[in-house]
């Protein structure tokens, strides 16, 4: 029997039709529909995404413990390097990489005691080649122990400092792009890739649906 003057309960089942664990990002899809460009991470997989996170955290740990450490030891005992003349530096060189990032290397070898394993210096700087620089050995007049290069420890102290401050902002956010990818399934067969392949379906789906233009009387 039909009872006037009351509502019935909505029924929400068809407005909750579409499984939950199937979304569909129809607002990617409209990007790439109208770009005609896939996100970047569509053709990363999950495993690149984490050697890529594993790499940034190992060049990390080397940065800031044993790299930051030596640029640390030289601001602590700027203006105190002076020559070393028991020392000898010898295979120095300079590569650079892509016209912006420099690597050198110099062994340090002592002249007093020719058998002792030599010390090995080794510095980054951006745009700056190094070549032809001389390799001058010097010694802390306040920490004797503590050898470097004069070009390291004193030309190129500043321009190092600002490298390493890039290079670990660079590496941090290469991880944290990683892990945001990770975590929101944003990769090749993750859940946002899969939500944007069912984007581009429904996409299609409603131009075919759409009836065609009419022609002009």
């Amino acid at each position: 029997m039909v009872e006037f003057g009351k509502r019935k309960p909505a029924n929400t089942t068809a407005a909750y039709s579409r499984p939950v664990e199937n979304p569909v990002d129809l607002a990617t899809a409209a990007e790439v529909v109208s770009t005609g460009k896939l996100p970047f991470w569509s053709n990363i997989s999950s495993v690149s995404f984490a050697m890529m996170m594993v790499a940034a955290a190992g060049l990390l740990w080397w940065l800031v413990l044993p790299y930051g450490g030596d640029i640390l030891r030289d601001y602590r005992l700027a203006h105190t390097w002076r020559p070393a003349y028991d020392l000898t530096a010898t295979d120095g060189k300079c590569t650079r990489h892509q016209f912006i990032l420099t690597t050198c290397n110099a062994m340090l070898k002592s002249l007093a005691e020719p058998n002792a394993a030599p010390i090995d210096v080794s510095f980054m700087m951006a745009f700056a080649g190094g070549g032809g620089e001389a390799m001058v050995p010097v010694r802390s007049a306040a920490n004797p122990s503590q050898v470097s290069i004069a070009y390291a420890a004193e030309t190129q102290l500043f321009n190092r400092t600002l490298t390493f401050v890039a290079m670990v902002f660079g590496l941090l956010a290469t991880f944290f792009v990683g892990l945001n990818a990770l975590l929101k399934g944003q990769y090749k067969g993750g859940a946002a890739d899969r939500a944007l392949i069912a984007g581009l379906e429904e996409l299609q789906a409603r131009m075919n649906a759409a009836p065609p233009p009419r022609a002009a009387a």
